[in-house]
């Protein structure tokens, strides 16, 4: 990753005692395990782990880049370039898929955490790339990624008047039953359907649910929405 991108993790190394020193803002979205991110984090945790040896050892890097986000993202002050760090990391096609899948996530919760603190503008620059991340994130259906990207804009489109609703619901209920697309991403999509009552995919997810041919968790999100739909 380019020095720029590392730049604003430089200051991890002091998000544990951050964390221990006092009660954050919004300290009620704080994940139990920041805590436990190492003093000595730093920029090597964004080094590309594409060549480490094994696939627990990229599993248990992607999960400290995880913690990491999270830290830096529930500090009292949000790092001003963390939106456009996770989209870099995002974009950054020599990151693992579960460290851009964490990264999309956390474009999303970024979102949502300004828009609780007051300082989420749909019209600035910030939101735009974020949109434009999260929608660019939604057409890699091959991957868990766009399971992430579906999830974030459907939270971030109670807030933002520029995410358009009927597109965002079509991209929804048009995966829920592409069986081209990965797994997760068709399960997230049965939920949203439920969730933002989607009618126009109700029928496709009755033909899920009868048929044995599609994977239990998805006919069983498939059946939580259509009851979702009659309440």
């Amino acid at each position: 990753m380019p020095t720029r991108e590392i730049a604003s993790f430089k200051s991890a190394a002091n998000v544990r005692q951050d964390v221990q020193s006092g009660p954050l803002e919004d300290a009620a979205h704080v994940p139990l395990h920041i805590a436990s991110v190492p003093a000595e984090a730093g920029e090597e945790l964004f080094a590309d782990i594409g060549n480490v040896e094994s696939k627990e050892e990229r599993g248990e890097a992607a999960s400290e880049k995880n913690q990491l986000m999270d830290a830096l993202l529930n500090q009292p002050t949000i790092p001003a370039d963390y939106g456009a760090t996770m989209i870099a990391l995002f974009r950054d096609e020599g990151q693992d898929v579960v460290t851009r899948d964490f990264a999309v996530q956390h474009i999303g919760l970024y979102a949502q955490a300004q828009n609780r603190r007051g300082r989420y503008d749909p019209d600035s620059r910030d939101a735009q790339d974020c949109r434009a991340a999260l929608f660019d994130a939604a057409d890699e259906t091959s991957t868990i990624v766009a399971a992430a990207a579906f999830r974030a804009l459907s939270s971030i489109a109670g807030f933002d008047y520029r995410i358009d609703a009927g597109r965002l619901d079509s991209m929804i209920a048009a995966s829920v039953s592409d069986a081209s697309f990965a797994p997760a991403v068709r399960v997230m999509a049965a939920q949203l359907c439920g969730e933002r009552r989607i009618i126009s995919a109700k029928d496709g997810l009755v033909r899920i649910v009868g048929n044995p041919a599609e994977s239990t968790a998805l006919r069983r999100a498939a059946s939580w929405a259509v009851a979702a739909m009659s309440l």
